[in-house]
């Protein structure tokens, strides 16, 4: 894994670009995951301040994803989320049609 400063820097870029991608502003992503809207500014702000685990995870369920997606690891072995990761990470997932999401973990890589 990187250092922290790396880390950090990692998770609030993900973060702002998840934000981003779903039309949002700080306000309302802080809203949505039960945080302040200072506590997001400072972590979008790449100070190297890594959010706390639970933190993290109230953002990753807001933005409707993984905390490992945030964070830039690789998926659980045994989560059955590789599919779904590969396919958000490359900006597909959201151009899918509804009737096909439920097909994506059959699908292998």
């Amino acid at each position: 894994m990187a250092d922290k400063i790396q880390q950090a820097a990692l998770i609030s870029k993900n973060i702002k670009h998840m934000r981003e991608l779903l039309g949002w502003t700080q306000s309302r992503l802080a809203s949505e995951a039960g945080i302040t809207a200072a506590a997001l500014s400072k972590i979008e702000k790449d100070e190297g301040r890594m959010p706390t685990i639970v933190v993290l995870r109230k953002i990753a369920s807001a933005l409707g994803v993984k905390p490992y997606e945030i964070t830039g690891e690789d998926a659980p072995e045994d989560s059955g989320d590789k599919t779904t990761e590969f396919y958000r990470k490359w900006g597909e997932l959201d151009k899918l049609p509804e009737p096909q999401l439920p097909a994506l973990p059959k699908v292998t890589i």
